[in-house]
């Protein structure tokens, strides 16, 4: 502990070198304002767009909360800091001293560095300062126009951190004044742990007008203030530290062998041995009956987790699910109150009221979703013994869990997020010393009521659980961040300037190679450099070695003759023309969209805008099964006109019987109103016989109900089922009985209410009916299943109707899930489609009306997506695809189904030798012929597949993950992005399919060098079939088969990674040949 004194001295010694770099009021008030000197705000604007960037948005995040730093650094390494503004981002993990905001008499001299990306709340300063008239002046005019300045700033985010930056590049490069290199006074401190070396957050101290967000309460803004107090008067007592129990008597401490301990797991092996676990960077300690059951990175998940507690700071801890995270708050919760593990503990909280003497003892808030407050009691008293109270149902429960958080009585309250937000008045009359935000994704939303009465929970230390901060977008990443350090990451508009754009530009399938760079080492940048001191996330990888395997296969489903024509038949309704085509030029010539113009008003109905979301319904409706829009006797009858109308554009002829019908269970049952159900049913009775459980999912709880009644009458199967409308008493006792019971075979599961939290490990078949517009939900449906404690291979089928907008559904999911990849690691995804989220002129293949009022018929349009762009990754790196000769030489330009990742050539060709001799010789060399045979288990999945008439499927993990193609991709663009030439060309030439409007029907020229000749390439993405076919004849000849028929049923047998890497490398051995003979020639 005295290493911490040591740290806090020399804190206060760092104190005066930050004067000289400070801002005046004054100048921060302007700069608030965009009154810089001699700029108008449309000057500064212009000049600072192109000097803000990511490095200095990093430094100011880190730095303003990094505290003291290691003082062994050497000088070279603060020199570089200083002199080189392109360190500062490789230099962001450096600590730095703490700051604090004051005035003195004369002229108000501000004594902190002014973050530039937030406001400042002058009223909110130390109370020991002293002030001048003008002083507090300013203080009374800046509260009376604080609404009014909050506008300004929120208009104007983006240009005033801009115009600081500029200021600030244009400081770094005078000499006048330049800061001279530290000198290290201090003697170097030993490698011994302290909580001060090893503490990420830094020192605890905050500057109020740097951090905090001036919308936050004036509770907490006084909590803050006086924490901070605490901190500077008592040094390492100010903080956190937990509760000492030397001076209270425990008569239980002469028997300590037979004390009860817990958790209790006979049955299992602990991870580490039995010791306790000390946590130098926070002066914790994990007992060891607790610690002996915590795998390694759950330790570190308690120490990350137990150091924002100590210094009341905010994080996220983003685990993977089902890598416990409610087992690493658990722990950490054991070492904030100091217990030991055993039955000492159901005492102290007793033992320290009756110490009378006001010694502080924590007191928690956690906040989830009502179906997960069962499961936070259950495993809370399995891990230890707590005083728990539950605010939710009555009001005399609500109140005496208040009156005993008043009365120190209580150490953990549980509450779910609706009762809070209902409730948050009374709540926060508690000084709460940590609120836990289980699933915080729940407040990703600004707007939303929620996540406005989570931004005023009366707590500084914040920590949120999620496993998916990234669901749909980054700027929901940065409102979890700016809930946990409120303040801390500057306006969202900066945010996305500095990282969302970059982040989303370039990872468009057209990006150049400029913009591509920019993508990756912003990528880089925020994983390695911003996120470490707030957000923790580790993946599934680690405990892969103790789950068993897991497929997820999406499975494109055809729909029945009579789906198709009722699809066809809405999309062709006036209804839908209008909304697609509302972003055409008006017929009138006037310039504007015929939506905005003169096709404002559908015939018959009102404004355009008003079916979107309606249309969009109804077209999920019609691709999962057509007797969804049969109206519904237990609906009103307003629904039911509703519905009856779009059954009527749907199935003209048929409508009136099917309405004369409308509560027949055979309209269920009829296999000619979902192509999904002839999937579903053949899968289900190949399960049943093989004794699997299987967990079925979907949004659509009447779809879940018509399958309910399907399988009570038509099937024999004991069903299980589970929607938002249960109890959460009925959830939990209903998915006890499906693990217990061997003879239950369905769980019908409502995706939104059974997506989170539930444990039903005894399944190992999972089908999602229906895609989710956030795939999160699919991903969290999925876990249920595939997770820790599951003894089977787990698969997973997601079933999607070709064609329909449900093919455009999962493709966001697949560009969302590479958004959220890249920014958990930064991982380097495949670069699928040229739309961009929010981007009005780049919508692409994926994005705007057109695209989701659109209608395949027979095709697969992912498939086709994902194809070319495998073909123009594959272009991109073998350089050249054809020359330009005769018809015939063009043959080897595609293939029409391969993906996955490129490995190098020699692995390439030895799994192609590897399938030639498991065809010559599938025996190990007894001199037979056949063919290679999948698993039995895949050969009959295959079979059914191919009944029920689908015609393709992948593995989702085939198309998302990190590919070695665009590592290459990516170290050429950042060798380009600098080059003048180079910089803003498209680092794939556009194909056939991905062409952009004006430029050449699906040929594209460039040059290509190759034995030191440059020629012109001509290429062509699908050549007729005839070539097709010779391509393929030429691929079996080239890897050395004699029968064309023998090669494809190898090739049918890969995955798609091994197709991909079969046709790159002949196209490696083509592009040889080709060039050989034209230099012969």
């Amino acid at each position: 502990m005295s290493n911490l004194a040591v740290r806090l001295s020399q804190s206060a010694k760092e104190e005066p070198k930050r004067k000289a770099k400070e801002l005046s009021m004054e100048e921060i008030v302007n700069r608030m304002e965009g009154e810089e000197e001699s700029s108008s705000d449309l000057d500064i604007t212009k000049v600072v767009r192109k000097q803000l960037d990511l490095s200095q948005y990093i430094d100011d995040v880190t730095q303003s909360v990094s505290g003291i730093g290691s003082d062994t650094q050497d000088e070279e390494d603060q020199h570089v800091r200083e002199e080189s503004p392109s360190a500062r981002t490789r230099m962001s993990d450096v600590p730095n001293k703490r700051r604090k905001i004051g005035w003195n008499k004369e002229g108000g001299e501000q004594k902190s560095r002014h973050n530039r990306y937030q406001s400042h709340d002058v009223d909110s300063e130390d109370e020991s300062v002293d002030w001048t008239e003008e002083d507090r002046e300013a203080v009374y005019n800046r509260f009376k126009n604080r609404k009014s300045l909050k506008r300004k700033r929120v208009a104007a985010g983006s240009r005033k951190s801009r115009a600081v930056a500029a200021a600030r590049s244009s400081a770094e490069k005078s000499i006048v004044g330049r800061k001279p290199k530290r000198q290290q006074t201090e003697p170097k401190e030993s490698n011994t742990p302290s909580l001060k070396k090893h503490n990420t957050f830094g020192d605890g101290s905050f500057d109020e007008d740097e951090l905090m967000d001036e919308n936050l309460p004036d509770y907490i803004k006084d909590r803050k203030t006086k924490f901070e107090q605490a901190r500077e008067e008592l040094g390492e007592a100010g903080l956190k530290l937990p509760p000492c129990y030397d001076d209270i008597y425990f008569s239980d401490d002469e028997k300590l062998e037979h004390l009860k301990e817990k958790p209790a797991m006979a049955d299992v092996k602990p991870q580490r041995p039995y010791e306790d676990i000390i946590m130098p960077s926070s002066a914790g300690i994990i007992p060891a009956p607790l610690a002996q059951w915590l795998r390694e990175y759950q330790v570190k998940g308690v120490e990350f987790l137990h150091e924002l507690f100590v210094w009341q700071r905010g994080g996220i801890l983003g685990d993977d699910m089902g890598l416990g995270k409610t087992i690493q708050v658990i722990g950490f919760l054991t070492a904030a109150f100091g217990k030991t593990g055993d039955e000492r503990d159901v005492k102290r909280m007793r033992k320290v009221r009756r110490m009378h003497d006001d010694r502080w003892y924590p007191k928690v808030l956690i906040i989830c979703p009502g179906g997960l407050m069962q499961n936070w009691k259950e495993e809370l008293d399995k891990w230890g013994w707590w005083q728990i109270y539950v605010y939710h149902g009555s009001p005399d429960e609500k109140d005496a869990a208040l009156r005993a958080a008043r009365n120190g009585r209580l150490e953990i309250m549980i509450s779910t997020y609706s009762t809070y937000r209902i409730n948050q008045s009374a709540i926060n009359t508690i000084d709460w010393d940590c609120v836990i935000a289980d699933e915080c994704h729940t407040v990703k939303s600004r707007s939303s009521e929620v996540t406005q009465a989570m931004d005023e929970v009366n707590a500084l230390c914040r920590i949120g659980l999620t496993g998916t901060a990234i669901q749909n977008k980054y700027e929901e990443l940065w409102t979890l961040l700016n809930w946990t350090n409120p303040g801390r990451f500057g306006s969202l508009s900066t945010w996305k300037h500095c990282i969302c754009d970059p982040l989303k530009v370039g990872q468009a399938h057209d990006a150049t190679n400029e913009q591509l760079s920019k993508a990756r080492k912003t990528a880089e940048s925020l994983v390695k450099h911003l996120l470490p001191q707030f957000f923790l996330r580790r993946m599934k990888t680690l405990i892969a070695d103790q789950l068993p395997k897991k497929s997820d296969r999406v499975v494109f489903c055809p729909l029945t003759t009579t789906q198709a024509d009722a699809y066809q038949n809405f999309i062709e309704s006036d209804k839908i023309d209008y909304i697609r085509c509302s972003s055409d030029p008006c017929p009138c010539e006037s310039g504007k969209k015929r939506g905005w113009c003169c096709y404002t008003d559908i015939p018959g109905y009102d404004k355009w805008q008003n079916y979107v979301f309606p249309c969009i319904i109804t077209l999920q409706k019609l691709s999962n099964h057509l007797a969804l829009l049969i109206p519904n006797s237990s609906h009103s009858q307003d629904k039911q006109g509703k519905d009856l109308e779009n059954l009527q554009i749907a199935v003209p002829n048929e409508w009136k019987d099917l309405y004369r019908n409308k509560d027949n269970i055979m309209n269920y049952a009829n296999t000619s109103f979902c192509g999904k159900w002839r999937v579903l049913r053949r899968l289900l009775q190949f399960w049943y016989a093989n004794g699997d459980k299987v967990l079925v999912f979907s949004h659509s709880v009447r779809l879940l109900k018509m399958l309910k009644a399907l399988f009570d009458t038509k099937e024999s199967y004991n069903v299980s089922y589970l929607d938002g409308s249960m109890s959460y008493e009925d959830r939990a006792q209903t998915v006890t009985a499906f693990n217990t019971d061997p003879n239950q075979f369905v769980f019908l599961i409502s995706t939104r209410a059974g997506g989170v939290g539930l444990n039903i490990t005894s399944a190992n078949k999972v089908v999602v009916v229906d895609p989710n517009w956030n795939p999160a939900y699919d991903l969290q449906a999925q876990d249920r299943a595939y997770r820790i404690g599951q003894t089977r291979d787990v698969e997973v089928f997601r079933l999607i109707s070709a064609g329909t907008i449900e093919e455009i559904v999962y493709a966001r999911q697949i560009y969302k899930q590479q958004q959220a990849n890249i920014g958990y690691t930064a991982s380097l995804e495949r670069r699928y489609f040229r739309g961009v989220m929010d981007e009005k002129g780049k919508k692409g293949e994926i994005f705007g009306l057109k695209n989701l009022f659109g209608f395949e018929g027979e095709g697969v349009v992912l498939r086709d997506i994902v194809n070319k762009t495998n073909v123009a990754e594959v272009k991109a790196g073998v350089k050249v695809i054809g020359i330009e000769v005769d018809e015939a030489a063009a043959e080897n330009d595609d293939d029409d189904d391969f993906m996955g990742d490129d490995d190098d050539g020699n692995a390439a060709m030895s799994q192609i030798k590897e399938m030639t001799k498991m065809i010559t010789d599938p025996s190990g060399g007894n001199g037979g012929r056949g063919i290679r045979r999948k698993p039995k288990g895949s050969d009959a999945i295959s079979a059914i597949l191919a009944r029920a008439g689908v015609q393709y499927t992948h593995e989702n993990s085939e198309v998302i993950g990190s590919s070695k193609i665009e590592a290459k991709l990516t170290r050429a663009a950042h060798e380009h992005h600098n080059d003048v030439e180079l910089a803003g060309k498209r680092v794939f030439a556009p194909s056939y399919s991905q062409i952009v409007e004006g430029e050449s029907e699906g040929v594209e020229e460039s040059e290509s060098e190759f034995s030191g000749y440059k020629r012109k390439i001509k290429y062509r993405y699908r050549p007729p079939e005839a070539i097709r076919k010779r391509q393929f004849c030429t691929m079996a000849e080239t890897f050395g088969f004699k029968d064309v028929t023998e090669f494809a049923l190898v090739v049918e047998g890969w995955t798609q990674k091994q197709r991909r890497n079969c046709l790159e490398k002949f196209y490696e051995m083509r592009k040889e040949k080709l060039f050989g003979d034209a230099e012969m020639g």
